[in-house]
């Protein structure tokens, strides 16, 4: 569920990015009108907006109604790579009372068209007359015409530029089909466009980190976490033969340590003298043990019970019974607050098999029955990766079976063991060396982390390619 919102959010932080970057573009507004027959509404005039037409015999009428003064601006540019030799012209009137009143007329013939390079959308025109003028309000028709009527031009008007959502949307479908479809250049020059660098660098780093479990934002998670987990012992059997181990790791008089003793998982076993044993040995060693019960406390009351203690020790019995008590009582934010703060967790049998990313391999062996119908088995993650408990040699098969369909590593304990984590740090106790199953390597997740890789390669020679010599990915100058 987490892996699921954490894409969410990647997701959404990803548009964000592609509709920021766009904020700060100076550039027109598209308007794609040659599929549009007949005369064409200016709304918004004083806003940069460009006009792509081809005119079949006829002239092409616009409209502007405003009900205030506003500054006109109009400019007549015909694409350089497909029209360079057509020359139109335009006549701007203002209407009234039925009348055309001629406020202007664009030369087209007798201008000299100039060479110009829109950077926005990579593209070479020739630049026709411009008109610029402080205009009353009211309704104008502007009438753009050559001597032939036919051909691609672009018609520019207003000066304001400003980009909106759903401008932004509509520009990466439209400059591909402008590339394609108007200005007949190649459409792979669109990713050298400012949206077309944002769209690539966006998908390239979504690639990376969709498609690995080892990729940068994962890492850091798990730095994280291993960070949060100061001091943490994970157990098959509890305190048996760890007395001398557990004395060395602890900064305190052993008559100095405050226990508390969770036997909440314990409550559904019949045979429970192995609570009882690892009370024994707690006397033992010289610990203050306080036996806790966790099951209808709430955080509150966890609190001011384990706020003071150097150890939370996690008693074994029924994993699913456990991490339910543990999620209702508001225990798993209470144990994370207190690890951060020093207190040593001691997990054992169930109370270490909760302490991992999820709690599936409690079901494995059928052992632990999930009575209490629970649904939702990620752990507590104290430490990146499951726990499995009780290991005997008879167990191999089953693990390696299971392992395929997991999506986390995992450290197994016979019950001779203990794995000690301090920080960065880890210990194991009992017999050597450690019982280690390694996961195959799916297939299809290798292929998708080459593509991450691939992508990875392609993006850094795509970025010093295109920022460390950028003239050389300019498009070539139509002659």
């Amino acid at each position: 569920m987490q892996t699921k919102d954490s894409k969410k959010i990647i997701l959404l932080l990803a548009v964000f990015f592609l509709f920021g970057l766009v904020q700060s573009i100076s550039a027109h507004q598209l308007r794609i009108i040659y599929f549009t027959k007949g005369d064409v509404k200016i709304k918004n005039p004083e806003i940069s907006q460009a006009f792509y037409d081809k005119m079949k015999g006829e002239p092409r009428n616009y409209f502007i109604n405003s009900d205030k003064d506003f500054n006109l601006y109009i400019n007549a540019l015909v694409p350089a790579s497909v029209n360079s030799k057509e020359r139109y012209s335009v006549n701007i009137f203002l209407l009234n009372n039925g009348q055309e009143e001629l406020v202007a007329f664009l030369d087209g013939f007798s201008t000299e068209w100039q060479d110009f390079y829109e950077p926005f959308g990579r593209d070479y025109y020739l630049k026709g007359p411009e008109f610029e003028n402080k205009v009353k309000a009211g309704n104008y028709k502007i009438t753009v015409f050559s001597e032939k009527n036919w051909g691609e031009y672009v018609l520019a008007a207003g000066k304001e530029e400003k980009f909106g959502f759903l401008e932004t949307i509509n520009a990466y479908w439209q400059i591909p089909l402008l590339k394609f479809d108007f200005f007949k250049t190649p459409v792979w020059q669109f990713f050298l466009t400012p949206f077309g660098i944002a769209l690539l660098i966006v998908f390239f780093v979504l690639v990376i980190i969709f498609s690995s479990d080892y990729s940068i934002i994962y890492l850091i998670k798990q730095g994280i976490r291993s960070k949060k987990a100061r001091t943490i012992f994970l157990t098959s059997s509890g305190m048996q033969g760890l007395k001398e181990d557990v004395k060395k790791m602890l900064h305190k008089p052993v008559y100095d340590i405050l226990v508390g003793f969770i036997f909440t998982a314990a409550k559904r076993e019949q045979d429970i003298s192995f609570v009882e044993r690892d009370l024994e040995i707690m006397k033992e060693i010289g610990f203050n043990v306080e036996k806790i019960d966790i099951e209808g406390k709430n955080e509150q009351q966890l609190r001011k019970i384990l706020g003071n203690k150097d150890i939370v020790f996690v008693e074994g019995g029924n994993t699913f019974y456990l991490l339910k008590c543990m999620r209702e009582s508001g225990f798993e934010k209470v144990i994370k607050e207190l690890i951060k703060k020093g207190t040593v967790y001691f997990g054992v049998s169930a109370g270490s098999i909760v302490a991992g990313q999820t709690i599936e391999i409690a079901g494995w062996k059928n052992i632990d029955k999930n009575a209490v119908g629970l649904k939702n088995l990620k752990g507590l993650q104290l430490v990146p990766f499951n726990v499995f408990v009780h290991y005997r040699p008879e167990h191999s098969e089953l693990i390696k079976e299971e392992l395929k369909k997991s999506k986390y590593p995992l450290r197994v304990l016979t019950d001779e063991q203990a794995l000690f984590f301090q920080g960065d740090n880890t210990i194991l106790f009992g017999p050597k060396p450690e019982i280690l199953f390694e996961k195959e390597k799916s297939k299809v997740k290798f292929e998708i982390r080459t593509i991450a890789i691939f992508a990875i390669i392609l993006l850094i020679l795509y970025l010093i390619l295109l920022f460390l010599n950028y003239d050389l990915l300019l498009p070539k100058k139509p002659i």
